[in-house]
């Protein structure tokens, strides 16, 4: 189920970071800087996919948001 209420199907998506990306994403993981769900206690893997999920997620807005305002500037 997508933690941000959708109901599509979701896909996996291999990608590549950097090693001290990955240490610094683990650490904040790790720290709490990057929060679990309420009452839950997901691996460091599941923390780290869905923290990447949200900056995607938030990507899209942002873009949609910048394209809907370059269109309102052309009418």
């Amino acid at each position: 189920m997508d933690p941000f209420g959708g109901k599509e199907e979701l896909v996996e998506v291999k990608f590549q970071i950097s090693q001290d990306q990955k240490k610094w994403l683990e650490k904040m993981v790790k720290e709490g800087k990057i929060a679990v769900p309420p009452g839950g206690s997901l691996s460091v893997g599941n923390v780290a996919s869905m923290f990447i999920r949200a900056l995607l997620h938030n990507a899209m807005e942002q873009q949609q948001a910048m394209e809907k305002a370059d269109a309102d500037e052309d009418e």
